[in-house]
Formats: C-alpha cells, structure tokens, sequence
C-alpha cells in the first residue's frame, strides 16, 4: 500500500474539534485510487470535505480549529461502504486514535465529528442503545454520546457527510450543535 495521507490540522495548540472519517480510500477517478496527502484531501481537492465544512461552519467552527484524521489511515483494498471487513478493521484502530487524540486533547473534552454512521456503529460501546442517523438527528437519542458510551471516550456528534444531513435541513439537531459549541 501506499503512503498513508497525514491529518490535517493547522496548529494543535488551538484545536477546538476533532473530525473523524473512516478511511482514506476514495476510488472516484473513474475506479482508480485517488491518493491524497491529508486526510480528506483537503488542500488539494475540496470536493471530500465541502459539505462537512459547510456544516462545521453553521455551528462556528472553521478549518483552522480542526483536526482532521480518518480512524483508519491506511488505503483499503475497497471503499468503506463495500468493504465486508470495514468494521471488524476499523476496531482494531481505535486505539491508535485515542492515542493520537490525547496528545492534543489529553482531558477528553473537544468534541469528535463523525462523517458516517459506519463510524457510529464501530465506536459505540457494546451494550448501549442503538440509533439511526435519522433518530439521531431528530435528537431522539443523548446527543453529544457521553464518553462513557463510546469506544473512543470523547463526546461524538454524528455530522455526516452525505447531502441528506446538511445541518439547515436538519434545525433542532443545527441548533444543539451550535449551542454545545458554546461551552
């Protein structure tokens, strides 16, 4: 495999929020792999990460108070959502991220952006209620996840990325999202 893409994060120091993907392979060029140097591609193709940074602007973060890391950083031989072994894969990561996350946020207090419900699934404690992103986002469910009731142990916020869960289309979940930002 090739060169793993980095996290993208403008200084650590100032980091207010955590964004989590799944995995950096992308296979949208015509089936080839398209291999990028952040996570996201961000500085090179906006086109990943646009509607999530649109969402994070809503709620009054921007690019500079994020770090932004896929919690697996290895290309995979298939896209997450055709991948059998995505999950049980996934698993064995989350404690390099919990590791990597402490070194700039060793309180656990920064929320963590999940881009997919994949992400969801993976990082919630075995044993705990089980929601779907629509529950989620209709608030039906403790929204941030208590730390306590996520495999990672950082307050998650789901903030998927497909065009179904642009915040404005969602207002009571935009709302909360803005007002946990506050604190």
């Amino acid at each position: 495999m090739s060169n793993s893409p980095k996290p993208f994060c403008f200084n650590r120091s100032k980091v207010k929020a955590f964004v989590l993907g799944c995995d950096p392979t992308n296979e949208s060029n015509k089936g080839k792999r398209v291999e990028i140097e952040f996570s996201f591609g961000i500085g090179k193709d906006a086109r990943y990460f646009r509607q999530i940074m649109d969402n994070l602007n809503l709620i009054g973060l921007h690019l500079e108070d994020l770090f932004i890391q896929n919690l697996i950083v290895d290309y995979q031989e298939k896209d997450t959502t055709k991948n059998k072994s995505w999950k049980q894969d996934a698993s064995r990561y989350i404690e390099e991220r919990i590791l990597e996350f402490k070194q700039v946020d060793p309180y656990r207090k920064l929320p963590v952006f999940l881009t997919s419900q994949v992400l969801y699934d993976v990082l919630l404690n075995d044993g705990e209620d089980h929601y779907t992103s629509t529950n989620l986002y209709n608030l039906h469910s403790i929204i941030p996840i208590p730390s306590d009731k996520n495999k990672l142990g950082w307050p998650l916020f789901p903030l998927y990325r497909h065009n179904r869960y642009k915040l404005l289309n969602w207002p009571e979940y935009l709302s909360k999202l803005k007002g946990a930002n506050k604190n």
